[in-house]
């Protein structure tokens, strides 16, 4: 296990909580994957995997601040759009033989991950209280 759920990464909002525990999941499950020597192929469609999440994820979550009218939208999404652009770039240079999967890989998702729960989705689930 690369990242454990813990309290200091909700935002307070149980459907964004969940799905950002089941991004944590998946990045455990890549983990192992490389832990356990699983074979390229495998560990390639757990990349996909994350990625298609991510897409997912990100547009559950900027459907919820618009709805709040969350005034660093624009700013939030550009980051969403940065690490779509990343993982889809680790995915296409893995599938192309252009970059070898390694921890390097795993901690840069997880380090940005876990930054972006406790920075940057705290901010727009702190904006979230106040309108309450």
């Amino acid at each position: 296990m690369i990242i454990k759920w813990t309290p200091d990464l909700s935002v307070g909002i149980e459907e964004i909580d969940n799905e950002h525990k089941k991004w944590v999941s998946l990045l455990n499950d890549f983990y192992q994957g490389l832990m356990n020597g699983k074979s390229k192929e495998k560990l390639t469609e757990l990349v996909l995997g994350m990625l298609d999440y991510t897409k997912y994820h990100f547009a559950n979550e900027e459907r919820y601040m618009k709805s709040i009218n969350y005034p660093d939208f624009e700013l939030h999404k550009e980051k969403h759009n940065e690490y779509v652009a990343k993982i889809t770039e680790f995915h296409e240079k893995i599938v192309n033989d252009k970059m070898i999967l390694s921890l390097t890989v795993t901690n840069f998702l997880k380090t940005w991950l876990i930054n972006h729960i406790k920075g940057t989705d705290q901010q727009y689930a702190r904006f979230a209280n106040t309108i309450d």
